[in-house]
C-alpha cells in the first residue's frame, strides 16, 4: 500500500483556511469552550456531509490538535483512491460549494449553505430541470371575528432530476434498494417563493449520498 502523505499535502487549502485562524487564536485564548477551526466544519457547508456521529465528535473537540486529527480523518474516510497524492472527493466538494456559492445565493444566504447548495453539493449539478404548479395547504388566520381554515394555494416547483445511472454507483444502489430495482431516476423538488427556495421532496436521496461519500461507511 503506498505510504499516506501528510494532511497538508492532502487536503485543500479552502480547508486549511479554516484551521490555520484557530491556530492563532488557541494562543490568546484561556481555554476555548470548542476546538479552533471546528466551527467552520460544522456552520458552513462540510455539515452536509458529517453523519450524526461526526458531528457530536467535533462538538466534543476541544484543542487544536484534536481539531486537525478530526479534519484529517473526516477527509481521510472519504478519499476514494488513498493512493493518490489528492483526495478527488474532497476536490469535487469544494469544486461544488465555489459553483452553489455563485448560483444559488438568497438574501444573503451563501448559496451553498440553501437547500438547492446542499442538493447540488451532495449529487451534483441535475442533468434535466422541470418547472410546475403545485397546490399545498396553507393556513390562514382569518379578520378579527372569524376562524382560520386551512386553504390550498399554488407554489411554484422545480424538479432536479437524475438518471440513475449518473450517480455514483453506491448511491444508485442503495436507491435501488429503497426504491425497487426498477428505479430508473431520482426526483428531488424545491418549492420556489420569491425570497427563498425550499426543499419539498427528496431528503432521503441526500441523507444515501452523504452515506455513501463515506468510503467506510456500511452500505444500509
Amino acid at each position: 500500500m503506498a505510504q499516506r502523505s501528510s494532511m497538508a499535502g492532502r487536503l485543500p487549502a479552502a480547508l486549511l483556511s479554516l484551521l490555520l485562524p484557530g491556530l492563532a487564536l488557541s494562543c490568546q485564548s484561556s481555554g476555548p469552550a470548542q476546538a479552533p477551526g471546528i466551527g467552520g466544519l460544522l456552520d458552513g457547508p462540510t455539515r452536509w456531509l458529517m453523519l450524526p456521529e461526526e458531528q457530536r465528535q467535533a462538538r466534543q473537540l476541544t484543542s487544536t490538535r484534536d481539531a486537525a486529527l478530526f479534519t484529517e480523518t473526516f477527509w481521510d474516510r472519504r478519499d476514494p483512491d488513498p493512493a493518490t497524492p489528492a483526495n478527488e472527493y474532497a476536490r469535487t466538494f469544494y469544486e461544488r460549494v465555489e459553483a452553489a456559492d455563485k448560483l444559488y445565493s438568497e438574501d444573503g444566504t451563501r448559496g451553498s449553505m440553501t437547500d438547492k447548495g446542499r442538493a447540488f453539493i451532495l449529487l451534483g449539478s441535475p442533468p434535466v430541470l422541470r418547472y410546475s404548479q403545485k397546490q399545498v395547504p396553507a393556513w390562514d388566520p382569518g379578520r378579527p371575528g372569524t376562524r382560520p381554515s386551512v386553504e390550498a394555494r399554488g407554489i411554484a416547483v422545480e424538479s432536479w432530476i437524475y438518471q440513475l445511472d449518473q450517480l455514483d454507483p453506491r448511491l444508485a444502489e442503495l436507491i435501488r434498494q429503497e426504491d425497487g430495482e426498477e428505479t430508473l431516476e431520482v426526483v428531488v423538488t424545491f418549492a420556489v417563493e420569491p425570497h427563498r427556495t425550499y426543499l419539498l421532496e427528496g431528503e432521503e436521496y441526500l441523507e444515501l449520498a452523504i452515506l455513501t461519500a463515506r468510503q467506510d461507511a456500511p452500505d444500509h
